[in-house]
C-alpha cells in the first residue's frame, strides 16, 4: 500500500514538472515554436509535392520539369539550412531520405527577435509554396 502510495506521488511529481515546462518561456517564445512547426509542416508538404511531381516528370520523360523540379527543390534546401530552432523546444525532423536532421540551436536573440525571425521564416516558405504550386 506504501509503495503504491509513493509511485502515485511519483507519477504526479513528473507530470506536474511535465506540465510545467512552457510556464517559464514567454508567449514570444511559445508562439515563435508554433509559428516554426508550421513552418516545418510547410517544408515537409513542399517536399512531398516536389517529389510527387518529379516522380510524374520522370514516368513522362519531361526533362524540362526535372530540371526546374531539382532547382526548386535546391531553393528549398537553401531555404532549410537557414532554419533555427526556438531555444527551449529543440526537436528532430526526420526526411523522406531516411536521415535525421538537427536544425541550429545555439542562435541569441531576445524573445521579441525570435519570433520576427520566425515570422519571416514562414513567410519566406510560404512564398516559396505559392511559386511551385502556381508552375506545376
Amino acid at each position: 500500500m506504501l509503495s503504491q502510495r509513493i509511485l502515485v506521488l511519483i507519477f504526479f511529481s513528473i507530470l506536474t514538472i511535465a506540465c510545467g515546462k512552457n510556464k517559464d518561456k514567454s508567449k514570444e517564445l511559445i508562439r515563435a515554436n508554433e509559428i516554426h512547426l508550421a513552418s516545418m509542416q510547410i517544408h515537409e508538404n513542399i517536399e512531398e509535392y516536389l517529389e510527387a511531381k518529379k516522380q510524374e516528370a520522370t514516368k513522362n520523360k519531361d526533362s524540362v520539369s526535372i530540371y526546374k523540379l531539382d532547382s526548386l527543390g535546391k531553393i528549398l534546401e537553401l531555404w532549410e539550412e537557414g532554419v533555427v530552432e526556438v531555444p527551449g523546444f529543440e526537436h528532430e525532423h526526420h526526411h523522406e531520405k531516411g536521415g535525421l536532421h538537427e536544425h541550429k540551436t545555439g542562435v541569441q536573440m531576445t524573445d521579441e527577435s525570435m519570433l520576427e525571425y520566425q515570422k519571416s521564416s514562414k513567410q519566406a516558405i510560404e512564398e516559396l509554396q505559392k511559386e511551385i504550386k502556381s508552375k506545376f
